[in-house]
């Protein structure tokens, strides 16, 4: 029920109608940073499985993300193959993308690319017994199709 993080690295679902007709998206730098989605489903059964298993939840934290991260490039390769397209990517440095961006989406993309978020879930997984239902691309393609049926996102 929301715009998930897309593969340019900000939360504009436009980015997603655009790999859909197959025009050019911009995506930062090479495209090779990660991005690591979660399903709120998944994050609901960490919350669950901390409290089950309170003795070994207490005191620590955990990366409750998907099993594996995405490259921004591989991403966008994939939205794309939903719909029967190649990706039509161009690569532009950060710093001259961001002036092509909102204030919001700057901001965003860079969080995103400077942290390059690729998290561990082995610690979630052998303490309290996380094991996430959804894909980084399965999370993305369900909130996909959510914004298709709301035309949030136009695909033709």
């Amino acid at each position: 029920g929301w715009a998930p993080l897309n593969p340019a690295g900000h939360f504009n679902p436009q980015v997603f109608s655009r790999l859909a007709r197959g025009e050019e998206v911009v995506i930062p730098n090479l495209g090779l940073e990660t991005v690591h989605h979660v399903h709120a489903e998944d994050v609901s059964q960490a919350f669950i499985k901390a409290s089950q298993c309170w003795s070994a939840a207490v005191g620590n934290s955990f990366h409750v993300v998907s099993p594996a991260a995405l490259t921004l490039r591989g991403y966008a390769e994939t939205v794309a193959s939903w719909f029967g397209r190649e990706a039509n990517l161009k690569f532009e440095p950060f710093e001259t993308l961001s002036g092509k961006l909102t204030e919001q989406e700057a901001r965003s993309t860079w969080d995103h690319i400077a942290h390059s978020p690729n998290c561990s879930i082995d610690k979630a997984r052998s303490l309290i017994g996380y094991a996430p239902r959804y894909t980084s691309l399965e999370a993305v393609k369900e909130s996909v199709e959510w914004m298709i049926e709301r035309q949030l996102i136009e695909v033709s």
